[in-house]
């Protein structure tokens, strides 16, 4: 895997007061915002973006019952360029010793896996669909 960060995912305890902070901080136009009821994503440009995400929820991601210390605060994502090059980046996760959250799924947003390094730091792999 050659990494290329596409996108920053950090916990947040109040999702509208990290909001203002970093709408305030990144001085960035509305346009380059999308929001739901759980997440804001920052889109920077086509190949980085910066999300803030529940803090819970991104320990759900991560497999721990509840956001205790030692949890995950963050997780990065890389932009593999097919599912099978996901696939492959998984089996290399195992032989460098790490472990796999979640296998490749595919979902409405593409082709997604999660693993977790032996430091516990969480990582996405997605495979996006190709644009029509």
């Amino acid at each position: 895997m050659k990494p290329k960060i596409s996108i920053i995912t950090i916990g947040v305890d109040e999702l509208e007061r990290a909001f203002v902070f970093y709408r305030a901080l990144f001085e960035i136009s509305d346009e380059q915002i999308g929001a739901g009821e759980d997440h804001v994503a920052f889109f920077f440009d086509e190949d980085f973006s910066f999300v803030l995400f529940p803090r819970e929820q991104i320990a759900q991601t991560a497999g721990k019952p509840e956001a205790l210390e030692g949890t995950p605060g963050f997780v990065l994502s890389h932009r593999a360029d097919s599912p099978e090059a996901v696939d492959a980046i998984l089996e290399r996760v195992l032989v460098a010793g790490g472990s796999i959250i979640t296998p490749g799924t595919q979902s409405e947003w593409g082709y997604s896996a999660y693993f977790e390094d032996t430091e516990g730091n969480i990582w996405e792999l997605m495979a996006t669909p190709v644009a029509n």
